[in-house]
């Protein structure tokens, strides 16, 4: 197992290394990942003269950059890029936890000094929830440890100070660092708030914004890319004139929804129909898929679970998005499992599932009536295989297409008006 990790973080370190170009600041991070980064660097920099600048986040990443003939310069201006590993990478935010290399501090100033802060990491990092398996290392300065500990421990975040050989482990900022367990069901923000007030923290393992996007390396040497920047939603169209004229009553709070169905279900009409309606923004779940995705299936070869993590990522970042403006939002996507939900609920909390049910036959016809689609109808079969309806907990609305448009979303707003799911 070990072996498959380091395949996926060479694999992951490889793609981060093509995006250096000469004349470039670059932040080097710390750790096992970072280390392929750095020696990846170096062997470009020696085949190809690379004329680079690097800033180091640790003393042992100095050295090992230097040992490899990278040019090192303080840290005493903007970088044009960073790169760094991470202890976990939650799905759906791209919200970090690191420093169990402990060179957290310089860490956040590195990234935060770049105009593209790149993470990367092997499989085993990618989590559905901050402090699923790595602890939160919070640096300390030295003098009252044992109080800041104390006042950490009042956040029930059961900190350890960490040794090394018997004795303090000491940063390369001369502070010791406290492991902190976080309690299932915390928010990450008021965590980082609340060490904030500690007079004794002068840094946290939490990175909760600002990552561009993070490189997942696999066992096989393959990698996903998992954006950070927000992804351009479509545009909206004008809703039928028969709907404008229902007058059909609207929820108080704008709802977040997922439109859900097979390819060819009508998943798009009825989300923008909906999205109109309500007076929400709108989003068409495959215009998030990765062109990688769209030549596969454009080749007629189904998508794996691997090749859906990137796109069931953007969709959480969208409705996440949509959350925290309070908008609402109406978004279209196949979603297909229950496995593939939940994933996105992980990253973006609760939302109205509505599934759109219909016969193969339908459904077949009216994938043969399409012209220029990049999925083929030879995926169908396989599309309705892996189909799990909605199941008890999910907040479901099920309406059949073999309603006309106008019947389906009429439907659908009775519904929700009527309160048949929970609140978002």
């Amino acid at each position: 197992m070990g072996t498959d990790f380091e395949n996926g973080k060479r694999a992951a370190a490889r793609l981060a290394v093509g995006l250096v170009e000469s004349g470039m600041r670059v932040g080097l991070g710390t750790g096992s990942t970072a280390a392929h980064f750095i020696d990846q660097l170096g062997a470009r920099v020696r085949a190809e003269g690379l004329d680079i600048e690097c800033v180091a986040t640790s003393d042992l990443t100095a050295a090992r950059a230097e040992f490899l003939g990278l040019r090192l310069v303080p840290l005493d201006g903007s970088l044009d890029l960073a790169v760094d590993g991470a202890d976990e990478v939650e799905f759906g935010t791209l919200r970090l936890i690191k420093g169990l290399g402990g060179a957290l501090l310089r860490e956040k100033l590195v990234a935060q000094s770049a105009r593209r802060f790149v993470v990367i990491a092997d499989r085993s990092k990618l989590v559905t929830r901050l402090g699923a398996h790595s602890k939160l290392p919070v640096e300390i300065v030295r003098h009252g440890a044992d109080r800041t500990c104390a006042r950490l421990a009042e956040l029930d975040l059961a900190p350890v100070l960490r040794a090394n050989a018997g004795s303090p482990f000491v940063s390369d900022g001369g502070h010791f660092i406290a492991d902190c367990t976080m309690p299932k069901g915390i928010v990450p923000e008021a965590v980082e708030s609340a060490l904030r007030s500690i007079a004794g923290v002068v840094g946290t393992g939490l990175f909760l914004s600002g990552s561009a996007c993070a490189i997942i390396g696999y066992p096989d040497g393959s990698t996903r890319q998992f954006d950070g920047d927000a992804v351009s939603a479509a545009g909206l169209a004008p809703a039928a004139a028969t709907l404008r004229c229902l007058g059909l009553p609207k929820p108080d709070i704008p709802p977040l929804i997922a439109v859900m169905g097979v390819s060819a279900s009508g998943k798009s009409t009825i989300g923008l129909l909906l999205a109109e309606l309500l007076g929400v923004p709108f989003c068409d779940g495959d215009d998030l898929h990765p062109e990688s995705n769209r030549e596969k299936m454009h080749s007629g070869r189904p998508l794996d679970d691997e090749d859906r993590m990137p796109w069931l990522h953007r969709i959480a970042m969208r409705l996440a998005e949509w959350r925290t403006r309070r908008c609402g939002g109406v978004i279209v996507s196949s979603l297909l499992t229950r496995r593939y939900r939940d994933l996105v609920r992980g990253g973006a909390g609760p939302f109205t599932l509505v599934h759109l049910d219909g016969s193969r036959d339908l459904l077949a016809a009216r994938i043969a009536a399409r012209r220029g689609h990049f999925m083929p109808a030879s995926l169908l079969d396989s599309q309705l295989a892996a189909l799990e309806p909605p199941q008890a907990g999910e907040d479901a609305i099920v309406v059949s297409i073999d309603e006309s448009p106008v019947g389906i979303v009429r439907s659908i707003m009775r519904s929700l008006q009527a309160g048949q799911v929970s609140a978002n």
